[in-house]
């Protein structure tokens, strides 16, 4: 697979910030084909309305 910079400093191509880099990443493994974006959209919706700290909150009240 051709790129044009190493993959040991491949870190260092990231933004700082966490959310930027989360979006940098997904953008590359959507472009790469390694993830599909519908796919990233329904595991964070469920992890948001079924799993947060919410759910947790309720059972312990």
């Amino acid at each position: 697979m051709p790129h044009d910079y190493s993959d040991e400093n491949a870190h260092t191509l990231l933004p700082p910030e966490p959310a930027l880099r989360v979006k940098a990443l997904e953008t590359i493994l959507v472009r790469k084909g390694l993830i599909d974006p519908a796919a990233v959209d329904a595991i964070i919706d469920h992890y948001e309305h079924k799993i947060g700290p919410h759910i947790g909150a309720g059972l312990v009240a």
